[in-house]
């Protein structure tokens, strides 16, 4: 072919695309049999719509396997979406476009978006979304009233017992007798230990064990619980004038429903738990306006963000399950608001230079009335004034002095100040009532010697960090990076007496490196090596912010103060590293630490002892060195084939944590592969292994004493002393009741997908997805227990064992086995109408040995809800007509 010839040809094929074009602008007048527009050039000049509607059928309403996915129940649902677009021709001066989508409208996560703009000059967006998130369909309860914040006891309702244990329902304030075992005849039926013989219950016992369960069982109805999340959405952008663009949204979000809570009560004088329906409804409204200047080599942001959050349930009450009669309330998450300014600019000092940075400022209030009543007799103040400053800046420059080398540093500073101001509260534990008298009475008159005063705590945190980084390809393929991070991290308290944090100064140098490999166009590879060490002052003693009364001196205690003992000592408030003393103690740390034992609670006004084993870190404020290992490699065999693969490794120790967190490993393997032997078929194989392991450590502290035997036997059988007066004159040093914890967790998934279009003369595209994933989580233990011998009882022969030593063992596996199945085939009948077909099959197999204790007879103090585990079989298919248009 000649270049005239050459010429002409193009010509031609200029010629033949603009009358298409023209074609298209007159509306689709003409016949198709005199001009069809070319598919390619449609699809870029004119927006398609499209209507699919039809129904589907799900096997099973289970609530884990439907989760998210908006079914609800067993049976038929609706198949709805809706997606039009239009607006003015491409070729005319009119740059308006509009388009409406209706997402899932058979389901309960539906949602619509709607856009309309003018190209360059505005743009207008509404939006509206729906979720429904199932929690659990198998939750059983005895309470009235779910979907209120107000839950009653049926009438009739008879406090569960063990008749064999307890025939008596406490009064307030006594003995506890009530026992939710007492619902399950395995356990009213089975024998017990009566003066250390195993005994059978009596016919008088087994008629009222038989009469509470008759009652009661068939008072437990199903709750299912889950959370509905409505949100509209309305934003807009402006361009305003050359260089400048106003934007603003603005998002209303209602969340409404029921999850699970546990809830205890100590007014039986003993733990009794209930886990009920807890309500929610709750309003988050959330405003985004700015306002931006831009051009090629600076740009700049003012804008500002407001988030109001309103709770609509104040308050939740529940009857005790324990003892009729008696409710119990707990407050809800406060209403609170957050408010804040910000700025964002660059400048691009050179095309290779260029400088970024922000600041923010922001104020968060929370001022909601306390919720009082009895158990709480010192209320300082009616809320709590809660106020928290935030303060961000960051800087960074970027800038490529030379093609091979790019460079970047950055200036992080974030501080988070609690204006709160500190006051002192009094209260009793888990509505417990008031019994004796404070050691602090001149100071809180009024109080109960079981009350808590507790301060409390305005956590402030201080963030600054700096980082640099320079990139150097060395040569052609090649390159290398490197780079550093040092982080300082101040927390404090504003008002505490004392130091309120475990570490109040954190310093963490990271230092990383990375090497790159692309010798060819399809092949690359990429391995990055970093190492951080944290270093912490930690604070054992921290706790005393939280107990005032730790500076103040008891009665009795001749002027002396917990403070001023463990200063004076150099003690923690876990005491002395002592066993049981051979020689008297002074009278002052007999005060103190009776026995060699932890600070005595009572000589800081708090009933739950709050101090820490020596040598105890808190994960997240202890020494640590981490070391994180990165690779990845991808090869473009041909058009055809192309493979990954990933190998992430990382190492945490915590050389200098006696107890707590010892070290956390992990190891992540991804491998994937992409097949595609044409345009119209594709199949892809992936595989992922993570394995996850960490380290616990602690003590089962058992406070000393000068008890010699049980029953009036002496004799041990296992752990580290031979007798019961030697074991307990060194319980508090007992290597013994040392444990360990190692955790191990292990998530494997395979799965394809193969696709291929265009089947059956064009008209049928189809796909197929499998995934396989298993899930185990393993815990073994180390350590053990002593446990007194129930037979060990006056009478017995002699030579009873008093006590055992039982060793820890591992904990069951817990396992979960998911399969999933997709099928989605297309049968496109006409060019403008298809048939679509879609079919899932999902399967869950479960064990969890946690879910025992969630069964009637499994727990004394805790009240069972029966919920299943999550295994289910379900199928689910779809059948769908789409229409489309232009």
């Amino acid at each position: 072919m000649n270049m005239q010839s050459k010429k002409l040809s193009l010509r031609a094929s200029v010629l033949a695309v603009h009358s298409a074009l023209a074609l298209l602008a007159l509306g689709g007048q003409a016949h198709a049999a005199d001009a069809a527009p070319d598919d390619a050039v449609t699809a870029l000049t004119t927006p398609g719509s499209s209507l699919e509607l039809g129904g589907g059928w799900t096997s099973e309403g289970s609530a884990k396997a439907h989760e998210y996915s908006g079914m609800r129940g067993k049976g038929p649902f609706l198949i709805g979406n809706v997606d039009l677009r239009g607006g003015a021709a491409y070729d005319s001066d009119d740059a308006t476009r509009w388009r409406l989508k209706l997402r899932d409208l058979g389901l309960e996560k539906r949602g619509i978006d709607a856009e309309y703009g003018n190209q360059g000059r505005y743009r207008l967006d509404l939006h509206y979304d729906e979720w429904l998130r199932q929690r659990s369909d198998s939750y059983m309860t005895p309470y009235l009233g779910a979907g209120s914040n107000l839950l009653t006891l049926p009438s009739g309702w008879l406090p569960p017992l063990v008749p064999r244990l307890s025939t008596v329902v406490p009064a307030q304030g006594t003995a506890g007798g009530a026992n939710a075992r007492g619902l399950s005849p395995d356990v009213t039926n089975a024998n017990g230990i009566v003066a250390g013989v195993s005994t059978p219950p009596t016919a008088p016992q087994l008629a009222t064990a038989a009469n509470i369960q008759g009652t009661d069982l068939p008072m437990f109805n199903s709750v299912d619980l889950g959370t509905r999340r409505v949100r509209y959405g309305l934003g807009t952008s402006i361009d305003v004038a050359r260089n400048w663009q106003f934007a603003a949204n603005l998002i209303e979000e209602h969340k409404t429903g029921l999850k699970p809570m546990g809830t205890v009560t100590r007014y039986t004088n003993g733990d009794m738990s209930a886990t009920i329906p807890d309500l929610i409804d709750q309003n988050t409204e959330q405003l985004n306006v700015g306002l931006t200047y831009a051009t090629t080599k600076a740009t700049f942001n003012v804008a500002y963000y407001g988030s109001l959050f309103v709770n609509n349930v104040p308050s939740m009450s529940w009857a005790n399950w324990a003892l009729p009669g008696n409710v119990q309330t707990m407050s809800t998450a406060p209403s609170n608001q957050f408010h804040q300014l910000s700025t964002t600019g660059s400048y691009a000092f050179t095309s290779q230079t260029r400088l970024t940075g922000n600041l923010a400022y922001g104020r968060s209030t929370q001022d909601e009335a306390f919720l009082t009543d009895v158990s709480t007799p010192l209320v300082p103040s009616a809320s709590l004034h809660g106020l928290i400053v935030s303060t961000t800046a960051n800087l960074k420059l970027v800038t490529r002095p030379m093609k091979a080398v790019s460079m970047d540093a950055a200036y992080k500073f974030d501080e988070r100040d609690n204006r709160t101001p500190v006051q002192t509260y009094g209260y009793y534990d888990a509505g417990e009532a008031k019994t004796g008298t404070s050691l602090f009475v001149t100071d809180f008159p009024g109080l109960g010697a079981n009350a808590n005063i507790n301060a409390n705590r305005p956590y402030s945190k201080r963030l600054n960090q700096l980082e640099a980084n320079a990139d150097y390809a060395y040569v052609p393929g090649q390159a290398v990076k490197v780079g550093g991070e040092y982080q300082s991290i101040d927390r404090y308290c504003r008002g505490s007496w004392i130091d309120c944090v475990d570490a109040a100064k954190t310093g963490e140098s990271t230092l990383r490196a990375e090497w790159r490999l692309n010798p060819m166009e399809r092949f690359g590879a990429r391995v990055g090596l970093s190492t951080a060490r944290r270093k912490v002052a930690y604070n054992e003693d921290a706790f005393l912010a939280l107990v005032p009364a730790a500076k103040l001196s008891p009665t009795g205690a001749g002027g002396a103060t917990a403070y001023g003992v463990l200063t004076a000592l150099g003690l923690t408030g876990y005491g002395p590293v002592l066993g049981l003393p051979t020689t008297p103690l002074n009278a002052t740390q007999a005060i103190f630490f009776p026995n060699n034992n932890a600070l005595a609670n009572a000589q800081y006004g708090n009933q739950n002892r709050i101090s820490e084993l020596p040598g105890m870190r808190r994960y997240n404020m202890a020494d640590r060195d981490r070391t994180k290992l990165r690779t990845s490699v991808s090869w473009q065999a041909d058009e055809r084939l192309s493979l990954q693969a990933g190998l992430d490794l990382n190492n945490d120790r915590y050389g200098h944590s006696v107890y707590g967190l010892k070290s956390a490993k992990g190891t992540a393997l991804n491998l994937d592969g992409t097949f595609t032997p044409s345009e119209k078929t594709s199949l892809t194989l992936f595989y992922s292994f993570e394995d996850q392991r960490s380290r616990s450590a602690g003590n089962t502290y058992t406070a000393n004493s000068a008890t010699a035997n049980v029953g009036g036997f002496t004799a041990i059988e296992g752990g580290c002393f031979a007798t019961i007066a030697l074991r307990n004159a060194s319980n508090k040093i007992d290597p013994c009741l040392d444990w360990s914890a190692d955790m191990r967790d292990k998530i494997q998934s395979i799965g394809l997908t193969f696709a291929k279009k265009e089947m059956f003369g064009g008209a049928l595209d189809a796909s197929l997805g499998l995934t396989y994933s298993e899930a185990k989580s393993d815990i073994g233990v180390t350590g053990g227990s002593y446990v007194n011998n129930p037979l060990a009882v006056a009478g017995a022969a002699l030579g009873t064992t008093a006590a055992f030593y039982i060793p820890a063992s591992a904990l069951p596996t817990v396992k979960t086995d998911t399969t999933e199945v997709k099928i989605n085939l297309r049968y496109a009948f006409a060019k403008d109408q298809a048939f679509r077909f879609g079919y899932i099959w999902q399967h869950m197999k479960a064990q969890d040995w946690a879910y025992a204790g969630l069964q009637v007879g499994g727990l004394s103090g805790v009240l069972p809800t029966s919920e299943k585990l999550p295994t289910y079989n379900v199928n689910t298919v779809g059948v769908s007509y789409v229409y489309s248009f232009r």
